[in-house]
Order: structure tokens, then C-alpha cells, then sequence
């Protein structure tokens, strides 16, 4: 996988290319906690070149939420194409990851978000997503004791709504282990395919990355059995 950075202010645009696989989640994990002790604290994952996700990329977007709640830190999505929509909705994070539809959406989200100098977590925001575009007026307070009396500014920002820790989405590990069985039961299932290089039979799963033992050409083949070649075939 191909990573990509634009700086924004303080907001890291981050441009992955290909697919979130078993290969690609481990360097993308590594490359954000590497930059989150570097002390960037907010990202922006765009993307739309990223072709389909795996199993192991919905373990890796748990675990980026997970490490970033533990060392002080924010990320949003944009771009997600139809197909990776749909997987990140069949196990529930489409309500619990932060996904906008635009980089600027999702810019002004990351901006308003107040984070911890010692890195221990966020004040306000990671369990908030973007649910509408109507404006919701937000303030920003002092502490508790000062109350009301204590609202010192306010901006403009799209609704966004906020999850409860303890609510059913929050609390979804045996659903969410129950979905990953049926999708690898689902993506499991062998198919054959004809290399198109060397034109060997092979028998594969439906998703994953490949190798034909006949020529070496490398390929990997999405949930809806279309085929990518990682090398470019000899006319």
C-alpha cells in the first residue's frame, strides 16, 4: 500500500492507496502510532483509492480507534466507495467511525475538537458522528464549577450526534465477532479462475491476495470476484 501525506494546519491528510488487507493494516497501524508520538494528534484518512477492505481492515480500524482514545488523538474518514460503505455498515461502524462525505466536512469536525495536552484521551468528540448538515451552535466552557457562567466562545459546526459509552453500539463485540464469522464463512468459499498470464487453473477463496504457483504473478481478487493484477501482464 501507497501512503500519502498533506499537512493542513494541524490536521494530517492521510491518502492511502489499495486495498486494507491483512498485508497493508499492520504498516497503516504503525504509520499512525509513529506519527502520534511524532505529536500529530488529528487525521484525515481520504479514501477513495482504496478499492475494498478486508477482514483484517475492520480489525485495524477498531484498533486506530482504540490507540488514539489511549494516547490522545482524533481521526475522520471521507471517500469510502460504495462497496466499503456497505462492509463498514454491516458491522456498525459507519455509526461509531466519524465518515464524512467531503475532506472539509470533516476538516471542521477535526478543528473543533478539543484535545488533552498529556495525550490520555480526548475532552470531547471521538464518540461523536456526523449525522446531519443542519448547524448546531457549540460552546466551549470552563470548568464545571464556574457552570454556566463560564461559556467563553461558540462556532458554528454541522449536528453531530453523540454515542453513550454504554450504549448497544459501543457494546457490540460478540455481534461484531458474530459478523466477522458469517463474512469469512461467506469469503471463504473456493472458486476457480484462470491466471491471466501463464492461463493455470487455480482454485482461491473469493477475497484475498494471490500467487500463481505457475508463474509468480501476483493478483488480488475483491468480495465480488473482480481481479487485480499487481504486476502489469505481458501481451
Amino acid at each position: 500500500m501507497e501512503l500519502k501525506t498533506v499537512r493542513s494546519e494541524k490536521i494530517l491528510r492521510i491518502y492511502p492507496s489499495g486495498p486494507i488487507d491483512s498485508l497493508s493494516a499492520p504498516e497503516l497501524l504503525g504509520f499512525l502510532q509513529s506519527r502520534v508520538s511524532a505529536g500529530d494528534h488529528r487525521f484525515l484518512f481520504v479514501c477513495d483509492s482504496i478499492p475494498y477492505i478486508e477482514e483484517d481492515g475492520i480489525y485495524l480500524l477498531l484498533e486506530l480507534k482504540r490507540t488514539l482514545e489511549k494516547q490522545g488523538g482524533c481521526l475522520a474518514y471521507c471517500g469510502w466507495n460504495e462497496e466499503s460503505h456497505l462492509i463498514l455498515g454491516l458491522f456498525g461502524l459507519d455509526k461509531q467511525l466519524p465518515i464524512f462525505r467531503t475532506p472539509e466536512e470533516a476538516e471542521v469536525w477535526l478543528s473543533a475538537i478539543h484535545i488533552e495536552d498529556n495525550r490520555t484521551g480526548l475532552l470531547v468528540g471521538l464518540n461523536q458522528t456526523l449525522r446531519q448538515e443542519k448547524p448546531l451552535k457549540f460552546y466551549s466552557s470552563g470548568s464545571s464549577s464556574e457552570g454556566r457562567a463560564g461559556v467563553a466562545k461558540s462556532e458554528w459546526i454541522p449536528e453531530v450526534r453523540t454515542l453513550p459509552v454504554g450504549s448497544e453500539e459501543f457494546s457490540s463485540g460478540k455481534k461484531l465477532e458474530g459478523n466477522l464469522a458469517r463474512m469469512r464463512k461467506d469469503f471463504t468459499q473456493e472458486k476457480i479462475l484462470y491466471c491471466g498470464a501463464c492461463s493455470s487453473r487455480l482454485r482461491i477463496r473469493l477475497v484475498g491476495r494471490y500467487k500463481c504457483p505457475s508463474c509468480g504473478i501476483q493478483f488480488d481478487v475483491n468480495r465480488m470476484g473482480g481481479v487485480r493484477y499487481l504486476e502489469k501482464l505481458l501481451q
